[in-house]
């Protein structure tokens, strides 16, 4: 896949979720909110939240996981596309210089951790619902190995799909468990994962001031 494709199939994709977003909106516009709730935990908390909040809605986990894929895709083939726009021409572009050095050197810090698992670490790096792990941080690890776009997304997109589904259903059996114990009391472990990377952040700011 050449970078070109990448970003026209990623506005492409974005034009159909916002094309189902606003039919779910004039249709029901109860569903169309919970939607827009899982998406703004995902980039508040990351794939659990995302995952944590739609069945905290009361979704099936099996109509969360086709949601989840389709937003997730759509984001990694955007990002991916404007990472590699910025990253080759970040010198003259001086006003978001600072972010993209900051995603490169999360990038190279990671690469370092799986540079000798080359195909199998960057697969299970993505995998991994964790704070700076994931499919976009792991398709840019694997630009800075040297992987072209079409190795990136045969590692990221296949990785990300059996996380996403995995993690799903691993949750969906949480929740259910938990609730035995009373209704209601997924909520604490919901805030818990929308909170959890708030702290990882500030806590890693804390860290570099020092």
């Amino acid at each position: 896949m050449k970078k070109q494709a990448t970003i026209i199939v990623g506005i492409a994709l974005l034009g159909i979720e916002l094309v189902f977003f606003t039919f779910w909106l004039i249709v029901n516009s109860s569903f169309a909110t919970k939607i827009l709730s899982m998406v703004a935990a995902n980039h508040l908390g990351g794939r659990l939240a995302f995952v944590a909040v739609g069945l905290e809605n009361g979704l099936s986990s099996y109509l969360i996981i086709p949601i989840i894929i389709f937003y997730n895709t759509t984001y990694l083939l955007l990002m991916y596309s404007i990472f590699i726009f910025f990253y080759e021409r970040v010198k003259k572009l001086k006003f978001i210089r600072n972010y993209i050095e900051s995603i490169k050197n999360k990038a190279k810090n990671k690469k370092r951790l799986f540079k000798k698992w080359n195909w199998f670490g960057l697969s299970l790096f993505v995998w991994i619902p964790l704070p700076w792990t994931g499919a976009v941080i792991g398709s840019y690890i694997a630009h800075l190995e040297g992987y072209n776009t079409r190795e990136t997304f045969l590692i990221t997109i296949p990785s990300m799909w059996v996380g996403i589904i995995s993690w799903t259903l691993w949750f969906d059996e949480l929740y259910e468990f938990i609730e035995q114990f009373g209704k209601g009391r997924t909520i604490f472990l919901t805030i818990f994962l929308l909170i959890l990377p708030i702290f990882y952040y500030v806590l890693e700011g804390l860290r570099k001031n020092k």
